[in-house]
């Protein structure tokens, strides 16, 4: 007979996370997933017991804006799994949730384990194991006209030269400006707790020494930013900006991430959800993310 119990301390909540978590990913350290749980977030982690011994935990929290729950760390952290010792039990867990559950990016791994999860975006990323973790073997999969396209531009930026600076963490509010002059009213970093938790975001990896935050400045000004973290050999692109009115600057910033990603030794960078169409010109790799209702 499996039972619950609802966890709302957030001391025993990062005890549990600990216990269960694998550590495969950063989206799997509690440090980091924390960055993004604030003072809208109650934890409501639903601990299992079958014969009165722990079997997992589902790591919910409860919203107290949207009055909603969901999985700790909100929207941004992504490939979501139930920490359970034992898959076959998590039809179970689905079924105890609180009425009113969203979970989003839910990693495709998780999707064997329950045929009602629901289809949500696609994750983007570059396998360099399988280029031989070199740049130039990579733009081979590019056409012959988009290689060299691509090529004319990144030199033309390098004519007029520029610096590459790395982890200059002031530069996150010239990232944050050029977001918002970017997308106006949809920009994320128009969200007060949105822009704290990425702040918080960028000192907890500068802590950890994981930030690859990379500065291109022209005549000593950040003209584009990218918000980077590596662990575990994979590089997460957390958060870019760019001044639109320089052309190609983001194409040059997108290849100075993964050739900073292949002098660190990883093995993938993940570009994160959402469909965008740079992310299919440059021949990313994708893999579905899963959703669940109650």
């Amino acid at each position: 007979m499996i039972t619950f119990q609802t966890i709302g301390v957030e001391e025993d909540c990062k005890k549990l996370w600990d216990k269960y978590s694998a550590k495969e990913f950063l989206w799997d350290l509690w440090e980091f997933r924390h960055c993004f749980h604030n003072s809208n977030f109650e934890f409501n982690f639903l601990l299992g017991f079958k014969d009165g011994k722990e079997i997992g935990v589902l790591p919910l929290v409860f919203d107290t804006k949207e009055k909603i729950y969901t999985y700790f760390g909100d929207t941004l952290p992504e490939r979501n799994k139930f920490l359970l010792k034992d898959k076959d039990d998590l039809y179970y867990f689905l079924y105890e949730c609180p009425y009113y559950t969203t979970i989003y990016y839910i990693d495709s791994k998780e999707a064997k384990y329950y045929d009602e999860f629901e289809p949500g975006e696609k994750r983007y990323f570059l396998n360099l194991k399988k280029h031989g973790y070199d740049f130039e073997n990579y733009l081979k999969t590019f056409t012959k006209k988009h290689r060299k396209n691509l090529k004319y531009d990144l030199k033309k930026l390098g004519e007029k030269g520029f610096d590459i600076v790395k982890n200059d963490v002031k530069d996150f509010d010239k990232l944050i400006e050029f977001n918002k002059q970017r997308f106006g009213k949809e920009s994320n970093y128009r969200n007060k707790d949105f822009v704290l938790n990425m702040k918080e975001a960028v000192n907890t990896a500068k802590k950890m020494k994981i930030l690859d935050m990379i500065s291109i400045k022209i005549d000593d000004n950040a003209e584009a930013v990218g918000f980077g973290v590596f662990y575990n050999r994979c590089y997460y692109v957390l958060g870019t900006g760019r001044n639109v009115e320089i052309k190609n600057l983001g194409k040059l910033l997108i290849a100075e991430q993964i050739k900073s990603a292949i002098s660190l030794g990883c093995d993938e960078i993940d570009f994160l959800s959402t469909e965008s169409n740079w992310k299919e010109l440059w021949n990313l790799d994708s893999e579905q993310t899963y959703e669940f209702y109650s």
